[in-house]
């Protein structure tokens, strides 16, 4: 009887379930275009992704151009390249726990301009590999970073902000193809003064993210 009465008193209870996520759209993902930082946020994602695939392949076409290198010598920039890469991204997640995502950035994207600098001015085979390292380290942590900025400024649409933050991945693309015109107009120079102009962004970039981790200090 106990039991029969217990089952009663359960099927009576009424149990709050989790409803699932509603499905997340293009159209959703590109509505929040219209909020300032979360479009700050996705240009700072193609600009990353424009100067991770810029440098992949004009790396190995400046030394061809300045040193006359073959390409099968010439190709170890892009080895160059993601090994430092690969050090920056095993390194971020122990430095980003000792100083702020700010400093961090700001650090970041300055090695980047360092290297951009050298990839500019210096025709050594070893100043090359050392510019090519250090944009490497610096475009480590790059996505990271915004990413997670992006997710802070909008906790309650995560689904929509990962979308849209994903599509920047693919819109970067496009830097390759002003890199091309600018290289065909002024040789790889001229390539590297577009990556120089996502830097620039990024620059502009880490001002921002003070006002978004103030922001995000008083909504928790």
């Amino acid at each position: 009887m106990s039991n029969f009465l217990g089952s009663v008193h359960l099927a009576a209870t009424p149990i709050d379930e989790e409803k699932p996520d509603k499905a997340t759209g293009i159209g959703e993902c590109l509505k929040l275009l219209s909020r300032p930082f979360i479009f700050l946020c996705f240009l700072g994602i193609m600009c990353h992704v424009g100067i991770d695939v810029g440098t992949n392949t004009t790396a190995p076409k400046i030394i061809m151009e300045r040193l006359g290198l073959p390409l099968e010598e010439a190709g170890f920039a892009t080895g160059i390249y993601f090994i430092f890469r690969t050090v920056g991204c095993f390194l971020g997640a122990f430095l980003l726990r000792a100083m702020s995502p700010k400093m961090f950035f700001a650090i970041s994207v300055l090695m980047m301009l360092a290297g951009m600098v050298i990839l500019f001015v210096c025709d050594t085979l070893t100043l090359l590999y050392v510019g090519i390292g250090m944009i490497g380290f610096g475009n480590s942590n790059i996505f990271s970073v915004v990413f997670s900025q992006a997710l802070v400024y909008t906790p309650n649409e995560r689904n929509e902000v990962s979308g849209l933050m994903i599509m920047g991945l693919f819109g970067g693309t496009v830097f390759p193809l002003a890199m091309g015109y600018a290289a065909d107009a002024v040789g790889q120079v001229g390539a590297v003064a577009v990556m120089t102009v996502g830097v620039i962004y990024l620059m502009y970039y880490t001002l921002k993210i003070r006002k978004i981790l103030l922001l995000s200090a008083k909504l928790f």
